[in-house]
């Protein structure tokens, strides 16, 4: 039963008109029968709005499916969680679904977080922090998703409060700084360390849009080969597991970046990466946001600089740039080093250029970030050619095309890998090898001589490639003179069956003749032939026939029984000379109806039963 309870005043989302503007607040909405859940999640809730409804069918009435919300689902007094997740879910995406639990209901709702319609769960008694951080994220989640179904990157509008039974819980009143600190904190999760994300991005010209992936020939994309499934589907599986995380750009080589932008190497068309791709650069828009209100200024240019390196047109930039420019003179140097951390480089040069122009930093600041700038494009387009020669080698474009295979990122690595790039380019080296050798030894394996040829020549050009190609041009020698062998021995055989098949019927025209009249009705099998079918041949599978020429005798016996052709040869002669021989006919007869000896023939098949 619904319990009855006031009308619900609403905190309002935005300021009057002359403060200080900031972003609204994503409201909680709690679901339970139990008043005194309120006290232990009060430090959590750091000011946000709350409404209380006893029912899941309650809040479905009386919430805007349009209005992004977090709701806290009491699971520990029996409610059935995953019903209560999938009707909120049908009511609104952007709905965030987090389960107050116990021990007692903790595995149901970590089984619905693996299946990913439960966002979070908080345990009680909550832990104040964590508590508050589950909510935090969930929050954060609530604003993209809303941004996302509104088909704008910016904050909503702040929707009117529901009408209804919700119940306002009035004690997070004046928790409004501890929210801004919550917002710095989210910033400083963005930022926690100073090692750019391993993504690599292909910088543009001053002035022109970064590319979402590395540049490559023109129809690279539609000639290469299909790499590995298996492969494709592990990279997937990390990049949703760090989104879920949170691990958008962070820590380098193991975040959601990096994770689809491997995928779209192996597979350009790949639809869950250009997805995963544009969410991300949602969620860094909405941070650097919440980050720029919060002031955490160092935090929300990195977001800003990683979400344009995903979407250079995105519409909420312009007003993100705006409130930068606002404080230039302020940011400038933590802008460049924003850029310079998103691998954004061209940016990075422009922003320093017009800081030069401008003053806006002193002149041994700018020498300073601009040694930096050069020292980290170097060591981005290190990394850039070692994960382009491993995704290559992984496709087998070993060689081709020229200007897009792993040759010639290799070549690359070693022309301006320096120092930094010697440990990669042994290991890719290594790695180089083991697939020439593997590829050749197929091409050998299927007698393309021309491949294997070109295969082992690169091979031996290689350093420490040499032994492995000269075992390679062995193998392959011998196999063209096995090959060479099996087809004279196959020509002997067909000029020695021909013959025989010649002689034999020669024979068999001579002994009509000597045999006297000729006969006018052939010789006819009394019954069915009896086989008995070779147990390896019958084991193995095998099927074949044998042709046999023979004579019928005046007695109805098959006598000079002899094998003239064999499909397999060898593996049915015996079987069918004996099943002739026991065999009887009717013997062919003269035009005066006499009994007279005729040779015949006989194919004999063997066949397996269906």
């Amino acid at each position: 039963m619904v319990r009855p309870s006031p009308q619900p005043t609403v905190r309002p989302e935005s300021n009057a008109p002359g403060q200080r503007s900031t972003a609204p607040r994503v409201p909680v909405l709690v679901v339970t029968a139990d008043d005194g859940l309120w006290t232990p999640l009060t430090s959590a809730a750091q000011g946000r709005d709350s409404h209380q409804f006893d029912t899941v069918d309650e809040l479905v009435a009386a919430w805007s499916a349009t209005r992004a919300a977090v709701v806290l689902l009491d699971a520990r007094a029996g409610l059935s969680l995953e019903s209560a997740v999938q009707a909120l879910l049908t009511h609104s995406t952007a709905l965030v679904p987090v389960a107050v639990v116990d021990e007692g209901s903790r595995v149901a709702a970590a089984s619905l977080e693996r299946k990913r319609s439960l966002f979070d769960h908080i345990l009680m008694p909550p832990d104040a922090g964590t508590a508050r951080t589950v909510l935090d994220r969930a929050a954060e989640e609530a604003a993209a998703r809303r941004s996302l179904a509104a088909g704008d990157p910016g904050t909503a509008p702040a929707a009117a409060a529901p009408a209804g039974r919700g119940r306002p819980r009035g004690l997070w009143v004046g928790l409004g700084v501890a929210g801004l600190a919550l917002a710095a904190g989210a910033g400083w999760w963005l930022t926690r360390t100073g090692e750019p994300a391993p993504a690599a991005t292909t910088a543009a010209a001053p002035g022109q849009p970064a590319a979402a992936t590395p540049a490559s020939a023109p129809d690279a994309a539609a000639k290469a080969p299909s790499a590995p499934a298996e492969e494709i589907e592990a990279q997937l599986e990390r990049a949703r597991n760090a989104m879920r995380d949170k691990r958008y750009i962070d820590p380098p080589n193991d975040n959601a970046l990096a994770h689809y932008k491997t995928v779209l190497d192996l597979d350009p068309q790949n639809g869950e990466a250009r997805q995963g791709l544009d969410r991300i650069a949602e969620l860094l828009i909405a941070r650097a946001g919440s980050a720029m209100t919060a002031r955490d200024y160092a935090s929300a240019l990195r977001a800003l600089e990683a979400a344009r390196s995903l979407k250079p047109d995105h519409p909420r930039l312009a007003a993100l740039d705006a409130q930068v420019n606002q404080r230039l003179k302020e940011l400038s140097a933590t802008q460049v080093q924003a850029a310079l951390q998103a691998n954004a480089f061209a940016r990075a040069t422009a922003l320093l250029n017009q800081a030069e122009k401008t003053g806006a930093m002193p002149a041994d600041q700018i020498a300073q970030l601009r040694a930096e700038a050069a020292r980290r494009e170097s060591g981005a387009q290190i990394a850039e050619f070692a994960r382009l020669a491993q995704v290559r080698i992984s496709q087998g474009r070993l060689l081709d095309p020229a200007n897009d295979s792993a040759k010639y990122y290799l070549k690359q690595l070693q022309e301006h890998g320096g120092p930094a790039g010697a440990e990669a380019l042994t290991h890719l080296g290594d790695a180089y090898l083991k697939r020439l050798a593997s590829d050749a030894r197929a091409a050998i394996g299927r007698a393309a001589w021309a491949d294997a040829d070109v295969l082992i020549g690169e091979l031996r050009g290689e350093s420490g490639g040499a032994p492995l190609a000269q075992q390679l041009q062995k193998d392959a020698d011998r196999a063209r003179e096995q090959l060479k062998t099996r087809a004279a021995e196959a020509a002997d055989a067909k000029a020695s069956a021909d013959a025989a098949r010649e002689a034999t019927a020669a024979a068999a025209a001579a002994a009509a003749a000597a045999a006297g009249p000729a006969a006018v009705t052939p010789p006819k099998l009394v019954k069915a032939l009896t086989l008995d079918y070779p147990a390896r041949a019958a084991a193995a599978g095998v099927e074949g026939w044998v042709e046999v020429q023979f004579d019928v005798a005046v007695s109805g016996q098959a006598a000079n029984v002899r094998i003239l052709a064999a499909q397999p040869a060898g593996v049915f002669d015996g079987a069918a000379l004996a099943a002739i021989k026991r065999a009887r006919f009717a013997p062919a007869k003269a035009a005066d109806g006499t009994p007279v000896a005729q040779a015949s023939t006989l194919k004999v098949r063997f066949a397996l039963s269906k």
